[in-house]
């Protein structure tokens, strides 16, 4: 029989080349795996990450709300930008917090998303609901 080993036998030209092309291609396969896994890590950690501090989600607050929060920066992260029930934008190039004035009675939500020096949004952001008495 072609390409098959019988135990006790020498294996045959064929069935070493076969053996020797599954090992090189196996390892061909973890190295591109690891390298995939391992620049997929670096992409989604470019952004640094956020988290919002305070108000704590829910929270019932009155008159101004301060905003604060955490931005471990990374790669193309360069400040935040906070978004009031996604429309009103206020941009944050230094500091950890932001007072919002002025805001209606009822639900609100306030989102603080890492952005590039060139304004572009990066995957980096946190949101939190308040309801504003």
């Amino acid at each position: 029989m072609r390409g098959v080993n019988i135990p006790g036998e020498a294996p045959s030209e064929t069935s070493r080349a076969r053996s020797e092309c599954a090992t090189r291609t196996g390892l061909f396969g973890i190295f591109f795996g690891i390298v995939f896994v391992v620049a997929g890590g670096w992409a989604w950690a470019a952004d640094g990450t956020v988290t919002i501090i305070a108000p704590k989600p829910n929270e019932i607050v009155r008159g101004d709300v301060t905003v604060t929060w955490n931005q471990e920066k990374a790669g193309l992260a360069d400040h935040v930008h906070v978004f009031i029930d996604g429309g009103t934008m206020k941009p944050v190039k230094t500091g950890t917090s932001i007072v919002l004035k002025g805001l209606t009675k009822g639900p609100h939500e306030i989102t603080v998303q890492a952005y590039s020096s060139e304004h572009e949004p990066l995957d980096a952001k946190a949101s939190v609901t308040v309801k504003v008495e």
